[in-house]
């Protein structure tokens, strides 16, 4: 079975590679992935469940990253057991194209589908990537839209502490200050109070 498909990011290219590359980023935004797990550099363990029409599957499985060619390309080979019910494998190529300040995600599948699950046909299975692919983009962007609005709000801290921290330092100045008349003028009544 072929699969191709585009997505527009609003983020950079830049971003949306490193985000893509992000261990992390990916295990969230891979709707019903259980595990995700670097075994060594670009090749990671994976167990996902999927729905696919009146069965549940728990696929279990290897992921390779291959042909970098930063920030623009790279291919995937997957390959995944459900046990019993089958598996399947597949190659993706995905491709980033930077337009204005946005970024667009091209990518083209090829896989193979074997076991009890390609029994059920290949409606069924293109619906279920279809609705997974979609929620991954949704995951992935909505992942990417939290940590910019976590990296605002961070910012936002920082210009808050560094305020408040001018402002302490100010009253601290002043009660320093305070404190010192204060003393003065304490030793002076002490004194004139000898006398």
């Amino acid at each position: 079975m072929n699969f191709s498909g585009s997505y527009l990011f609003k983020e950079k290219i830049d971003e949306v590679w490193s985000n893509l590359n992000d261990p992390e980023i990916l295990k969230a935004s891979i709707h019903g992935c259980k595990e995700f797990t670097e075994k060594e550099k670009n090749i990671f363990f994976l167990k996902i469940q999927v729905k696919i029409g009146p069965v549940n599957a728990t696929f279990s499985g290897e992921l390779k990253i291959k042909e970098t060619n930063p920030p623009l390309s790279y291919i995937i080979e997957a390959s995944a057991n459900a046990g019993q019910l089958g598996g399947g494998s597949g190659v993706v190529e995905i491709r980033l194209k930077e337009k204005d300040s946005s970024t667009n995600l091209i990518y083209e599948a090829t896989t193979k589908i074997n076991g009890k699950i390609a029994q059920l046909g290949a409606r069924l299975i293109e619906g279920t990537v279809k609705k997974n692919t979609a929620l991954f983009f949704n995951n992935f962007e909505n992942l990417l839209d939290k940590k910019k609005l976590s990296s605002d709000e961070e910012i936002i801290l920082k210009n808050k502490v560094k305020e408040n921290g001018a402002a302490l330092n100010n009253f601290n100045k002043k009660y320093l200050y305070f404190s010192f008349v204060i003393i003065i003028l304490f030793i002076v009544i002490i004194i004139v109070g000898y006398e």
